[in-house]
């Protein structure tokens, strides 16, 4: 009977490793673009957490690069990014160089 149970769990534990995320928080990757019916764009996006997964797929909790906001994205949503932190930060304004205080 021990044994029978031992082996369950294991399979168990098998199974949820399986399952795990694949990105970690703070992890910088590519968002692919939506389909139609949707206005998300593609381009960087760190991985603000990994969220709870029982069934179904796994979701993380996303914030773009480009657009600022945050969104709820499915993994295979996702890419692996070569871009870092540091030089994933938004682009300064064209129109701010032109534009000064006197």
């Amino acid at each position: 009977m021990r044994d029978g149970l031992c082996r369950f769990a294991f399979t168990l534990r098998q199974k949820k490793d399986a399952m795990a995320h694949l990105y970690k928080a703070g992890q910088m990757v590519e968002l692919r673009s939506a389909p139609k019916h949707s206005s998300r764009l593609s381009g960087p996006c760190e991985i603000l957490s990994c969220l709870p997964h029982d069934k179904g797929p796994l979701l993380y909790r996303v914030q773009s690069q480009l657009e600022g906001i945050q969104r709820v994205v499915e993994e295979v949503d996702l890419s692996p990014s070569d871009i870092s932190k540091a030089t994933s930060e938004p682009l300064k304004s064209v129109f701010s160089i032109a534009v000064r205080k006197r």
